[in-house]
């Protein structure tokens, strides 16, 4: 079809960095501006179609055509036929990538009100069923019977595929779950639930495959080790419940657990064939590795730690629900306070978690590393000897040299929006 030529930038175009496409001869384009671009006149005859999650370049004549997703920002840069004199004309300044996208105008005939609808940057809707609720209304009595709202769907998906939108997002509260049946009977399936709602989806384009994104498809879990200062053993739990306390190991040795929940008097009859492992649990929404290391042995054990940095991590998959896994071992220290306790004659004290552990202790690494389920696992095998040369060259944390293994952790402004971002590397570098 005949169009303008335009340029979707990306972030990489923004950074003064020259640009070539060639068609028969070499052609230069360079980007002047990190914010402001320009609409050429030329006209080309192109096909292609962008889409998010793939990349196309073209260049027709004097005109160069980046397709970087729908997502991006468009704009058009004239290049020169001369190797030596590439520019860039900036006459009309649009929107940047990273600002906020502007919500198009509300369609005064969709059937639902513009509080309840959300636009994204995908040519995607978001239909909020709790924003259809009247105002200082009860929930109990303003339900929105299945009938009315299945023709009030009806009719804005016709509205919707006439403005070309594409990925359609239902978001139900659990108190209006009679509405989901309505909204599969066009073709909505299914993206993902959480407590209180879930989410719908449906792809509207005939012509091409669903680009919406899966639900929810890892989870993210802890382990936390500790070291003793004094004596250089690990800090290990036995779990009341759990993968972990059915199986039945054979040790090296037997294993006297000095501190038990309080409920625990039949403990000693478990120790000999429970497994002992370091402190672990998974991630809460919106929470940082780090911070779950340091919040689930304060949880399990009483102790208050800091992070110091990621020794190594797994990737499962097959897990709960079919999802994956990825688990990172984390390196954590002891608050301050524990060392003056013990340069006083005092013990750092352990308080197991009523809930789920059975007991916590200070064990040897070897000892750790040698139970029969670790022995018989060559993944097992190579975390725990992760875990091993930290202990043996001694405990140096990162804050105390650059020479470690790992990753540290770094929380750092976003910068072109609000909001900040941890970011794990490499403690070398």
């Amino acid at each position: 079809m005949k169009t303008s030529a335009v340029l979707l930038a990306s972030s990489a175009l923004r950074s003064g960095r020259t640009a070539r496409w060639t068609n028969g001869a070499r052609r230069s384009c360079f980007f002047r501006s990190s914010s402001a671009f320009a609409v050429a006149p030329s006209v080309v005859d192109t096909t292609s179609s962008h889409t998010s999650s793939h990349r196309r370049r073209v260049a027709f004549g004097a005109v160069a055509v980046l397709f970087a997703g729908s997502s991006t920002t468009t704009a058009v840069a004239m290049c020169s036929n001369d190797d030596n004199a590439a520019s860039a004309s900036v006459t009309t300044a649009v929107k940047s990538i990273d600002d906020p996208l502007k919500t198009p105008p509300h369609n005064k005939l969709l059937p639902f009100p513009e509080s309840s609808l959300r636009h994204d940057t995908y040519s995607g809707v978001t239909l909020d069923i709790s924003k259809l609720l009247i105002d200082g209304s009860d929930e109990s009595d303003n339900k929105l019977d299945a009938e009315t709202f299945q023709e009030m769907l009806g009719k804005a998906i016709d509205i919707w595929k006439s403005e070309n939108r594409r990925g359609i997002w239902i978001r139900c509260p659990t108190s209006h779950a009679h509405l989901i049946a309505p909204s599969t009977n066009y073709g909505f399936d299914f993206q993902h639930a959480e407590p209180g709602y879930c989410v719908l989806t449906k792809w509207l384009p005939t012509n091409s495959i669903s680009r919406l994104p899966n639900g929810p498809t890892h989870q993210v879990g802890i382990g936390a080790l500790v070291i003793h200062p004094r004596t250089g053993k690990m800090l290990a739990v036995q779990e009341r419940n759990g993968p972990a306390a059915a199986r039945k190991l054979v040790s090296q040795r037997p294993f006297f657990c000095s501190y038990v929940s309080s409920s625990s008097a039949f403990v000693v009859l478990t120790l000999l064939t429970a497994q002992w492992k370091m402190p672990t649990g998974l991630t809460d929404p919106g929470e940082d590795i780090s911070s779950a290391a340091v919040r689930e042995l304060k949880e399990e054990t009483g102790l208050d730690c800091q992070f110091d940095r990621i020794i190594c991590f797994r990737q499962a998959h097959g897990g709960l629900f079919n999802r994956s896994d990825m688990f990172f071992v984390c390196l954590c220290k002891l608050s301050p306070k524990y060392e003056q306790r013990l340069e006083e004659g005092g013990d750092i004290e352990l308080l197991p978690q009523e809930e789920e552990i059975l007991c916590a202790d200070w064990i040897d690494m070897e000892d750790y590393a040698h139970q029969s389920v670790w022995k018989e696992s060559p993944l097992y095998k190579e975390m725990n000897g992760a875990m091993l040369r930290v202990a043996q060259r001694g405990i140096e944390y990162s804050s105390d040299t650059n020479n470690n293994e790992g990753f540290v952790a770094k929380e750092l402004p976003v910068g072109f929006r609000p909001g900040s971002n941890t970011i794990y590397v490499s403690s070398r570098l």
